[in-house]
């Protein structure tokens, strides 16, 4: 009866997770739809009448959507590609097979073995930049922001005997232990998400000169989206209203099952 309950108020709770979600969702969307593109030239010229009007500056703040080309003056060099970007996530994971014992179904003790990974090293960096359109161009500041990147390092390599040093691209580890005891090294992965440079990029976020400078920021209410994808707008709408259909669907067959797991329960305990 326990458990029945148990497993049922879990999936309800996850339901209701589910829908907030949703929600979240759904205000992203909203924004999405609602604000419309400006070009780099339109807020600059509305950031100097707005200061003009106040006769200072730092007053200026709008949410605002722009599309263009990245462009960076300082930009990163990720890690494990090498590629010029202007953000970047690595991750470094080592695979490894390990013996344990364990109870089969007599209660007797077996020896079974298991997969898994552990991270080795990871590292993310992102840098200002710019969005360049027909009219000019934009700072942004990717702190705080929802990034969508694109995957550039998706690789294996199997870890040799004796290897006390691995290496992909700009970086390097040296080992400090191999395989030991009941865990046996079986090798690397290396993975890497970047925004790179020169590419078509949506940004959704504020624009303010709060800073001295005119840049788009992660919004100073809370709540409001900041995104900066690779994916157009029309790619970015679909996927949306996809993942709010997916979330509505998924949190009623949470419900249905929760409410069967805790009538069942209920009706096993009597």
């Amino acid at each position: 009866m326990l458990v029945g309950l148990i497993i049922g108020a879990i999936l309800i709770g996850v339901g209701v997770l589910l829908i907030f979600l949703r929600t979240k969702k759904q205000g992203m969307l909203l924004e999405i739809k609602s604000i419309q593109t400006s070009t780099a030239k339109e807020l600059t010229e509305m950031c100097a009448s707005i200061n003009q009007e106040l006769g200072t500056t730092g007053g200026f703040r709008q949410l605002a959507e722009v599309k263009g080309i990245i462009k960076c003056d300082t930009p990163l060099t990720a890690e494990l590609s090498k590629q010029p970007c202007v953000y970047y996530d690595m991750k470094v994971e080592e695979r490894y097979e390990e013996t344990y014992w364990d109870k089969d179904a007599n209660g007797n003790q077996v020896r079974k073995t298991r997969t898994g990974n552990t991270t080795v090293s990871s590292n993310s960096q992102r840098v200002n930049f710019y969005v360049e359109d027909a009219t000019g161009r934009i700072q942004v500041n990717p702190n705080g922001a929802d990034i969508d990147p694109v995957q550039v390092v998706n690789k294996y390599e199997p870890h040799t005997a004796n290897q006390t040093r691995i290496s992909f691209g700009g970086f390097s580890l040296n080992l400090t232990a191999g395989s030991t005891g009941d865990r046996k090294i079986l090798g690397y992965e290396y993975t890497e998400k970047i925004i790179p440079l020169d590419r078509s990029v949506y940004v959704l976020g504020e624009a303010t000169d709060s800073s001295g400078a005119l840049m788009i920021q992660q919004p100073q209410e809370k709540g409001k989206p900041y995104i900066i994808t690779l994916k157009s707008e029309e790619e970015l709408t679909k996927s949306t209203e996809s993942a709010i259909k997916g979330f509505m669907i998924g949190a009623i067959v949470c419900w249905v099952l929760g409410a069967a797991a805790i009538v069942f329960g209920i009706l096993s305990g009597k």
